[in-house]
């Protein structure tokens, strides 16, 4: 009895570390995950004239938190920067999206005003020069 309660114990342990257990998980949560919303467009700094910004949602299904990928390429020396992280939505007055960087940690606040996307500083002031649009 000892004997065959030890050959399920590994069977059940070999199944689940080969197929069974946990990757079927894996997959649900990717297949329910899908992108939420893209924006895009040209912003202008000190360092570069013309930076093509693009900026992508991605979430479950339902959910109003989920992770984001952003994209600049400042196109006078063809530098591109990337940046990843999470977001959540801070419902209010307006609908204001926190985005959280993994690669520095730091937050940054946009604003939705139809088809943009405003840049908010640190007293939630939209910054005039920083605006996405919407891609359909």
């Amino acid at each position: 009895m000892n004997r065959f309660l030890l050959y399920a114990a590994c069977l059940f342990l070999w199944a689940c570390n080969g197929k069974q257990c946990g990757k079927n998980t894996v997959t649900d949560k990717a297949a329910d995950s899908h992108t939420a919303e893209k924006w895009q467009g040209v912003i202008h700094a000190v360092t570069c004239q013309d930076i093509d910004v693009q900026l992508t949602f991605t979430r479950a299904r339902g959910a109003d938190t989920g992770t984001y990928q952003m994209s600049q390429h400042c196109r006078e020396n063809d530098n591109t920067f990337t940046d990843s992280g999470t977001w959540q939505v801070k419902k209010g007055k307006d609908l204001v999206y926190i985005l959280q960087s993994r690669n520095d940690g730091t937050s940054h606040s946009y604003r939705i005003n139809g088809n943009r996307l405003l840049e908010l500083d640190a007293d939630r002031k939209e910054v005039d020069s920083y605006y996405l649009e919407k891609v359909e």
